[in-house]
């Protein structure tokens, strides 16, 4: 199973994988939720020994990995988005679909390659080079005590940037990050 809808969720030990088997998200027994490609982790939410048991699509729209007693450890702070859907893509990204809306990812995806066609002529030389891709999205992950004015002070050198941060991540109430929340810094 590659896709969990509103409404459905991810227990301990169970794990979502890509329709091509190579990735796997996993609600870990230490209770991060974690994308790992070949055994190897290469997203976390950072919930580890949080005492999370499970990680709720719900109808809200918002994605939650919660504690036995209910108490939210992570959230993608994508609520108000209805008819959501998590997905492990074939490339490696995790991403909340709100129709065919992305809401949040995971921002881990890598170019898939295909098998190369036999050549039944030579191809022409290019006329100009490829545009170099675009750099790679920079993270950080909420530490507690982080607040949106801190991090902007330490990646813009100014605290008043903070907006920048919570636009780019859908945060509607930008005193309300949880540490172990991957940021996405534009």
């Amino acid at each position: 199973m590659s896709s969990l809808n509103a409404g459905q969720s991810l227990g301990v030990g169970q794990e979502l994988k890509s329709d091509n088997g190579a990735y796997s998200l996993t609600l870990q027994q230490d209770g991060n939720l974690v994308l790992n490609e070949g055994g190897k982790a290469v997203w976390a939410a950072m919930t580890n020994g949080s005492g999370a048991v499970r990680a709720d699509v719900q109808e809200d729209g918002n994605f939650v990995v919660y504690k036995e007693n209910n108490e939210p450890v992570w959230a993608s702070q994508t609520s108000g988005n209805s008819g959501v859907r998590l997905t492990v893509q074939d490339d490696r990204n995790v991403v909340l679909y709100a129709g065919d809306r992305a809401v949040w990812a995971t921002d881990t995806a890598v170019a898939q390659t295909e098998a190369p066609a036999a050549p039944a002529e030579p191809a022409p030389a290019p006329a100009e080079p490829a545009p170099p891709a675009p750099p790679a999205p920079r993270t950080h992950t909420v530490a507690p005590g982080d607040s949106l004015w801190a991090i902007a002070e330490r990646i813009y050198g100014d605290g008043n940037q903070y907006q920048r941060i919570a636009d780019a991540n859908g945060i509607a109430n930008p005193d309300l990050i949880h540490p172990g929340q991957v940021l996405t810094l534009p």
